[in-house]
This record gives C-alpha cells, sequence and structure tokens, in this order.
C-alpha cells in the first residue's frame, strides 16, 4: 500500500509539471507525440551520459582517469616496497660495518687513553723523581715549580671519571705537600722570629725589619702560596660560629700561630687574666692584634697575593677572622658557665655585641662570616640573651616609673629642661623609656638572622604596650582635678612617643623587619589575588611594624585628651551657673558698647577659662594643647548657646551685654592661640549677630524666611539672605529660632522647616 501511494505521488508530481511546462498542448495529439519523442531523445542523452563504459561522457572519462591512476599508484607500491627491502638490507650490512668499527674506535680510544694514563704516570714518577732529587739538594724554589706542575696535572684531570688516577695523584700531591709545607714553614717561623713577630708593645713602629728579612718573607710567602691544596668549602660551614683556621691561606695561618700560643698562655688554663667575668680582656686583646698587625700584612703579604694573581684571597680579612676565631672559641667555652650567674651572663652578652661592633666598624669584617654572634645567637644562649633583655628591661621600667629615677632626682613625669625638647615637652621616663628601646635595638640590629631580630622586635613591642598599661594605671589612679595631676604628663609621655614609633617604622632597620614579618605571615596563605597583591602593597606602603601599638597608644593619648577638655567644660558650668540665669529680657545697659564693662556674674567662668588654659599650654606639647583648647572652644560653643541663648529671651541690652562679653572677654582669652578666635564659636556669633540686628532688619529677614517656607529650590533665598547679614552656620529654622529669643519681637513662635 506504501508502494502504491508513493507511486500515485510522482504521477502526480509529474503531470504537475507536465501542466506547468506544457498547458494546452497536452490537447492536441501531434503535439503530444512531438513532446514524446523530445523526451525520448532527452531520456537517451542522459543515459548515454551516465553509461560508465562510454569514455566520452565526464563520468566515463572520470572512472577512466581513476582507474589509470590507481594502476600507476599500485606499481609505485610495488617498487617502494622493493626500495625499502633493498634499504633495510643495505642498513643491515652498514649497521654490521658501523659496530665494527665503533668497537675499533673504543679500542683505539682505549689504547690512547691507556697511553695517556701511562703518560700521566711516567710524568708524576718523573716529577716526584725531580721533587725527591731537588729536596734533597735543598733547592725550594725547584721543588715548588714541580709542585706547581704536579698540580696542573691534578687540574687537568678534575673531570676524569676513573678515581684510581685520581687518587694516586691526591695522594702524591698530599704527600709533596706536607713535605715542603714543614720545611717552608720552619723557613717561615725562623723569618718571622728574626723580625720579632708578633708585635709587642708596638716595637715594629720603633723599628724596622732588614730588608732582606722582609725580601725572605715574602718569597717564603710565594712559595707557600704555590704549594697550597685547593680547598672545598662547604656552604654550611659558613653559617656556623666556628671557623677553621686552618682553612685560611698558609701565609696567615703560620702569622696566627705565635698570636694563637700567646692567647692560649693567658686565657685558658689557670692563669690569672683567664677570668670568665671578664671577657673585655680577650676582646680587647684580639682588637689589639688586629690593629698592630694589619699595617703589617697590607705592606708585606698582600703584594705577594697579588702578585700571584690570587686575588681571592685578602690576607689582611683572613688575619681577622683567624684572631676573631681565638676569641669565637674562648666564648663557646666561656659562654655556658656564664648562663648561671645573670650578672655575668648580660655582661658577657655586652662585651661580645661591643667587639662584634668595633671589628665591623672599624676594621670592615665581612658580613658573611658570623664571628661572635653566631655563639650569642646559638639556640640555648640566644633564648638565655632574650629572658635576660626582657628581665632587665622590666627592671629598669619600674625604675623609671617610680617616684625617684636611679639617675636623677627628677620626677618621672617632669619635664626635660633640654631646649630643643620644650615644644614636645618630653617627659624623663618617656625619654628613659624610648633609650631604653634604643638600646635594645642596638644589641640586636646586626644579628644576622631576621628570625632572631624578629623575636627582639616581640620583646619590645612586649614592652612597649606593658609600658602603656602602667601609664593606664597611673592615670587611673590620679586624684583630685585632672588638669592638676600628672595625666597633662602622661599624654605628653604617650604623644612623644608615638612620634619617635612614627620616625622609627620609616628606618631602613624596622622596614626590613616589617617586610621580614609580612613575608613570614604570607608563607603558608594562599596565593593571593591581584587585588589581594594589590591591597597587600598599598598596605606595605603605609604601615609599620608599630602600626598596631600605634593605634594603642594614640586611643589612649585621645582618652586623656576628651578626659581635660570635658574636665575644664564641667569646671566652667559649674562656674556659669549664674551667668547663665542672668535677667537678660530685663536687662538694663548702657547703648555706647565701648563703655561696657563685663558682666560680674561672668567671672568666675572665665577666670576658670584663664586659669586652666594657662596650666594646660604650659603642661602640654604645643600640638597637643591645640587640639585641647579648639576642643574646649568648641564644647564651649555648643554650651553657651543650648544653655545660654535658647533658654532665655534678650532685649536689647540683654543682646549688646552678651555681645560685649563674648567678642570682648571671652575671645581674647583665645586670641593668643589663634588669630581668629572667633571662627571656633560658629553658633554664638551666629547667635550674637541675629540678637544685635536693628529691630526693623530682624522683623523684615524673619518675614521673608517665613514666607519662603516651601520654595524651589531656584527660588529660596534664605540661605543667601542670612549670608547677607552675616549669619553662615544656621539653617533659615534656627535662624528664626533665634530671632524668636528677641523680646522685641512678639509674633507666634512657628516652627520652619
Amino acid at each position: 500500500m506504501e508502494s502504491q501511494h508513493v507511486s500515485m505521488e510522482k504521477i502526480i508530481n509529474c503531470l504537475q509539471i507536465l501542466q506547468k511546462q506544457y498547458g494546452s498542448d497536452l490537447l492536441n495529439a501531434d503535439k503530444c507525440n512531438g513532446i514524446y519523442n523530445s523526451l525520448l531523445k532527452k531520456r537517451e542523452h542522459i543515459l548515454s551520459l551516465l553509461n560508465t563504459e562510454n569514455i566520452e561522457s565526464p563520468i566515463g572519462k572520470v572512472i577512466n582517469s581513476y582507474k589509470e591512476i590507481s594502476n600507476k599508484f599500485n606499481e609505485i607500491c610495488v617498487d617502494s616496497k622493493e626500495v625499502v627491502n633493498s634499504i633495510e638490507s643495505d642498513l643491515d650490512n652498514v649497521d654490521e660495518v658501523r659496530k665494527n668499527f665503533k668497537n675499533l674506535l673504543n679500542k683505539l680510544n682505549d689504547l690512547l687513553t691507556t697511553k695517556q694514563y701511562l703518560k700521566v704516570i711516567q710524568k708524576l714518577e718523573y716529577f716526584n723523581v725531580e721533587l725527591e732529587r731537588e729536596y734533597k739538594h735543598k733547592d725550594t724554589e725547584q721543588c715548588v715549580t714541580i709542585f706547581a706542575n704536579m698540580c696542573e696535572i691534578s687540574w687537568n684531570l678534575i673531570n676524569l671519571k676513573s678515581s684510581h688516577i685520581n687518587t694516586l695523584v691526591s695522594d702524591i700531591l698530599q704527600y709533596w705537600h706536607e713535605i715542603l709545607k714543614t720545611r717552608i714553614s720552619k723557613e717561615f717561623e725562623d723569618i718571622l722570629k728574626s723580625i720579632k713577630w708578633p708585635f709587642v708593645n708596638a716595637n715594629f713602629s720603633l723599628q724596622l725589619p732588614l730588608q732582606n728579612s722582609i725580601d725572605k718573607l715574602q718569597l717564603l710567602t710565594e712559595y707557600l702560596l704555590q704549594i697550597e691544596l685547593p680547598k672545598e668549602k662547604d656552604v654550611a660551614t659558613l653559617l656556623t660560629p666556628i671557623v677553621d683556621i686552618s682553612d685560611l691561606s698558609l701565609p696567615v695561618y703560620l702569622l696566627i700561630q705565635p698570636l694563637k700560643k700567646r692567647f692560649i698562655y693567658h686565657f685558658h688554663g689557670s692563669r690569672q687574666t683567664n677570668r670568665i667575668d671578664k671577657p673585655e680582656w680577650y676582646f680587647t686583646q684580639v682588637l689589639t692584634w688586629i690593629r698592630d698587625h694589619k699595617e703589617f700584612v697590607q705592606k708585606w703579604i698582600q703584594p705577594v697575593v697579588n702578585k700571584l694573581g690570587y686575588y681571592h684571597i685578602d690576607s689582611e680579612g683572613e688575619l681577622n677572622i683567624g684572631l676573631v676565631q681565638l676569641a669565637v672559641e674562648k666564648l663557646q667555652i666561656d659562654i655556658p658557665k656564664a648562663q648561671y650567674d645573670d650578672f655575668t651572663f648580660s655582661h658577657t652578652v655586652d662585651e661580645a655585641l661591643s667587639f662584634d661592633k668595633e671589628l665591623r666598624d672599624s676594621y670592615n669584617y665581612p658580613i658573611t662570616q658570623s664571628g661572635v654572634l653566631g655563639v650569642l645567637t646559638q639556640a640555648q644562649v640566644f633564648i638565655k640573651w632574650l629572658t635576660m633583655e626582657k628581665k632587665f628591661a622590666i627592671e629598669k621600667m619600674d625604675n623609671i616609673l617610680s617616684l625617684s629615677t636611679l639617675e636623677s632626682s627628677m620626677e618621672p613625669f617632669s619635664a626635660l629642661t633640654s631646649n630643643e625638647e620644650e615644644d614636645m615637652k618630653v617627659t624623663v621616663c618617656a625619654d628613659a623609656f624610648m633609650t631604653l628601646l634604643k638600646r635594645i635595638t642596638d644589641r640586636y640590629e646586626s644579628l644576622p638572622q631576621p628570625g632572631h631580630r624578629l623575636q627582639f622586635l616581640d620583646l619590645q613591642l612586649e614592652l612597649l604596650d606593658d609600658f602603656r598599661v602602667r601609664l593606664i594605671q597611673i592615670a587611673n589612679a590620679e586624684e583630685g582635678n585632672v588638669i592638676e595631676s600628672r595625666v597633662p604628663m602622661i599624654a605628653n609621655t604617650l604623644f612623644y612617643m608615638e612620634n619617635v614609633l612614627v620616625d622609627w617604622g620609616n628606618m631602613l632597620h624596622y622596614l626590613n623587619l616589617y617586610y621580614y614579618k609580612v613575608e613570614l605571615e604570607n608563607i603558608t596563605s594562599t596565593a593571593p589575588s591581584l587585588n589581594d597583591v594589590t591591597d597587600s602593597v598599598a598596605a606595605f606602603e603605609s604601615e609599620s611594624v608599630f602600626t598596631e601599638i600605634l593605634s594603642l597608644y594614640a586611643h589612649i593619648r585621645r582618652d586623656l585628651v576628651s578626659t581635660m577638655s570635658e574636665c575644664v567644660i564641667n569646671e566652667i558650668k559649674s562656674k556659669s551657673r549664674n551667668y547663665r540665669r542672668e535677667l537678660w529680657s530685663k536687662m538694663k545697659v548702657n547703648k555706647d558698647f565701648k563703655s561696657l564693662s563685663l558682666t560680674p556674674s561672668a567671672c568666675p567662668m572665665f577666670e576658670v577659662i584663664a586659669r586652666r588654659l594657662h596650666q594646660l599650654q604650659k603642661n602640654l606639647a604645643s600640638k597637643l594643647f591645640s587640639i585641647v583648647w579648639k576642643s574646649i572652644a568648641n564644647q564651649l560653643d555648643t554650651f553657651l548657646f543650648e544653655d545660654l541663648v535658647l533658654d532665655n529671651r534678650f532685649n536689647d541690652s540683654g543682646a549688646r551685654q552678651l555681645k560685649y562679653d563674648i567678642e570682648r572677654n571671652l575671645f581674647p582669652l583665645f586670641s593668643q592661640f589663634s588669630d581668629r578666635p572667633a571662627s571656633h564659636y560658629p553658633q554664638l556669633m551666629s547667635s550674637i549677630t541675629l540678637l544685635n540686628l536693628a529691630k526693623g532688619s530682624a522683623l523684615l529677614l524673619r518675614d521673608t524666611i517665613l514666607q519662603l517656607e516651601g520654595a524651589t529650590d531656584a527660588e529660596d533665598t534664605r540661605g543667601k539672605m542670612l549670608q547677607d547679614v552675616g549669619v553662615t552656620n544656621f539653617t533659615p529654622k534656627m535662624a528664626v529660632t533665634i530671632l524668636n529669643q528677641r523680646t522685641d519681637i512678639t509674633v507666634d513662635r512657628l516652627i520652619i522647616d
């Protein structure tokens, strides 16, 4: 059924096409016959085109071309297989030849290596025999030359994988090195004795050694440098406090030996100079030896080193390292015993730090060498050091804050008399405590490891916080009037310490510590986003290691400043009660403003203001006093406005008297602190202006403000009108409220939005 349905659809489609193409011609039999014949021809043409055997048709041509290409491809594949087979056969033959050739080359290489190996051995035997012969003849120069040739062979074999010949060369070199070193060292020591080395009591400066002795010394120095064996420096050894002085160049090592014997004689064993409580003795001795011998080494030894091209050797620096090592070893022995006595331990640490500072400041001791600091930063010693620093700092803090310090009879919160610090009103305790912190910094800032410095920084921050808590306790314990207590001096103390800490935070030492601290805190954090990185950079630029403690100090200082200003305001309020209760609406005074005098009831209030401002100016740092008097002025402005102006009505005389009291008596009290004291009393000034307007002007202003109530922004000119009369701080509603306080305006009071 489906196939029949499809056939019917095709028939219908064909009929529709015929109908559309031929139309009425289908009704004519002749034309239908013509159409039929035409379609037959087309059908035959199409069939001929589709005939694959017809090579003239396009399809036939394509198929024929494909067959030709396919045949050629098959032929090529056959040929390629033959070529591949031929190549593989040739490769097999060539590979066999290659293997044979490689074996021959390997054998040749082995033979050449063996030949070179034998040559090296023969050369070594030859040098060994020659060296032995020259040694017997005591020709040191020839011995050194031959030894140098043997060293050159060793350098040429340094990359050779064979360990046997390297071991052989090394053993031979080591053998002759010890022999030559023994002989040359003996001659070197003899010549040192002849020039009276080491120099004691500056004898070298009194008499120069003979030139032939110097020449002999320099020649032996050259020999010693040439017979040195190469040393492999271990990086880990550079980080330890103990340095093997045998790693120094041979001439310097031999120069140190007589000094080492003297050092051991004086500072080891049962000699009276070997005292654990006198570390300064051996530290001073080492510094003296460095000072007395450096010029000799610079003048006679270093030129020989430079002549040989050994620019990596600094003979003076090595001498310093070797001599310092004597002190390091002695300190390493004494410091565990010194830990049992706090005073001895602290004294030893102080002397060691002074010794290290002198070395680095005066003798350019290299920063790569830890010196005595390596001993002090060993775990057990460092913990003890940190504990003692804290103990002595707390004791010093107690002494600083006591009623009388040990160094001075001055009260701890009294100001220093230095003219330079007069403006800051620096207190004795603030100066002493910051000096204490500075001394701690001086002791630890040269430590090589940031981790050790950060631990000392944490101690300083802990001491700062402890000092802050003690200041709070002292301030809270003060009795009586705040202004007459020690609170102003405590505020000065806090303010001075804030300024010092801000300056310290910008110093390179503390900037480095802040960087290390931030890095340490970020070690365990995840990878930050770009915004996080930007924020951290901004924070790094604006913050310091003291940021947190500074915020705590600033908070206390602001509280104390607020307490002082509130104390003054409360006292003013109590003294102003009668003044505020004056009958301002019934007051009668002279109309001549210049002939007026201060209202008698205002005298106690103004007397308090003048006295307290004088006391605060005398006791407070200038910047703190500026903050306090401005706060007092601001609070006083609000108080008089709310409790005097808004609570009273004023007639002409009352308004005039108020203006006189404020402008001629209150403002002058603040004029010594500001060129425009009135600017700190905006509410009082605006009120006085409105209360002293002429009645007509006041009524007109009030009515106009009321009429413009609800006007649009473009039409609202009330603000400009108030500015024209000198009122800049009141809203229209408040201006009407003040105008309604006038007794000559009797209309009902309205609320103006």
